[in-house]
């Protein structure tokens, strides 16, 4: 396959076999051709898997259009082919671009990076969900003492006190249960909510 600006070539990895990594400039995107690639995440000590692509699917091209490194790393889920997409080919386009276009696809690109970056601070464990309730309890409950003091806002407080007890209870319930899922929602989030409360 040619393309203006620089040809596009295989490249064959074995299983297990890292593509790139996280931080690695982003010279080159991706079609997978065979096999299965993952893309991972580290976050907070975690290696958290976003995606498994299949044939047919692009992946890395937000890192050749504005030049940015990594934001994850990809490997070989089993023997597989990729067809490397250089960023020259891409830059060889653009130059015959509006202007206008050129800005609003890095825009898009910006946007997408955001997206990206909330998504890694989704609820994933039973753990995170739990400490995502936590989380905003304690926000809910820092909102209330910051009101003038009448009936309503103290009700509240009482409400917020039985819903940490019941929270607490479930924590237990589920202490021995089981899930293979990595948390990602990190204990210094709750623990941030209650310093503020101090302050």
């Amino acid at each position: 396959m040619y393309i203006e600006g620089g040809g596009t070539k295989k490249k064959f990895l074995q299983k297990g076999e890292v593509l790139f990594h996280d931080g690695d400039p982003g010279d080159a995107a991706f079609i997978v051709d065979s096999g299965l690639i993952g893309i991972y995440k580290l976050v907070d000590g975690e290696e958290v898997e976003l995606a498994v692509l299949t044939p047919g699917e692009l992946f890395g091209e937000m890192a050749i259009v504005d030049g940015s490194k990594r934001m994850a790393h990809a490997l070989a889920k089993e023997e597989s082919v990729v067809i490397m997409i250089p960023s020259a080919a891409l830059d060889a386009r653009l130059a015959k671009t509006d202007p206008f276009i050129k800005a609003l696809m890095k825009i898009l690109v910006n946007n997408l990076r955001s997206v990206h970056q909330a998504y890694m601070r989704r609820a994933r464990s039973l753990t995170d969900y739990m400490n995502a309730i936590q989380f905003h309890i304690q926000g809910f409950r820092l909102y209330l003492t910051r009101l003038d003091e009448d009936e309503m806002t103290q009700d509240g407080l009482k409400k917020l006190a039985q819903i940490d007890t019941l929270l607490e209870e479930l924590r237990r319930s589920f202490k021995d249960h089981p899930d293979k899922r990595l948390n990602v929602l990190r204990e210094t989030d709750v623990a941030r909510t209650k310093n503020e409360k101090t302050e």
